[in-house]
This record gives structure tokens, C-alpha cells and sequence, in this order.
């Protein structure tokens, strides 16, 4: 018998975009921006988790409360990838066995 998630999330990879500049993510245009869209997120219940890998090769977010769709939608509407920072690399539901950083599971 199979055994169910407890849990599903949407994590979302993204790439740099054609006006990415040499620095941090913060360091990028229109950061202001897209910070503030962020802590919408976050406020709304919808970001859970995100940040640049360490390579600076792209950025990692974790999304929950949205379906795949809603997700595409919402990072669509990103300042970061209306200007071209960000590219969408791949979003994809992740259905979620272990996770000993939350009190849900």
C-alpha cells in the first residue's frame, strides 16, 4: 500500500535572467522590489523558504498553500522575473515525507 505525503509543497528553481549582474541578489536591480513581493508571499502564508545556492548559479523557493499553476502564476507576477533578474528554471510539486524543520509533520 502506498504511503501518502504529508505533506505537499511547489519548489521552484530559478536561473539568472539576461539583466543579472555580477554580485550578491540583493546587489540586482530592482531588489527593492522584489523583496517586497517576497514578504508578500511570505505574509500570505505562500513562501516558506528560499535563497541562491552557493555557487551563484541560481536560487532555490519553497512554496506551499498553491498548486503547481497558482505557483507559475504568483512567480510570473515577480518583479525579479518581469525584469528579466530571474528565470524560471523548473517548478515542480514535492510531495513531502520527512521534514524535521516543521511542527506539522
Amino acid at each position: 500500500m502506498a504511503r501518502a505525503p504529508r505533506t505537499v509543497r511547489i519548489l521552484v528553481r530559478w536561473k539568472a535572467g539576461p539583466t543579472w549582474t555580477t554580485g550578491a541578489v540583493d546587489e540586482q536591480p530592482g531588489w527593492d522590489d522584489h523583496a517586497a513581493y517576497i514578504d508578500d508571499l511570505i505574509d500570505r502564508g505562500i513562501f516558506v523558504m528560499g535563497g541562491p545556492l552557493a555557487d551563484q548559479s541560481g536560487s532555490l523557493s519553497l512554496l506551499e498553500n498553491v498548486t503547481e499553476q497558482e505557483a507559475r502564476d504568483l512567480i510570473a507576477r515577480d518583479p525579479f522575473v518581469a525584469n528579466g533578474v530571474f528565470e524560471l528554471a523548473d517548478v515542480r510539486a514535492w510531495n513531502i515525507f520527512v521534514d524535521k524543520l516543521s511542527s506539522e509533520t
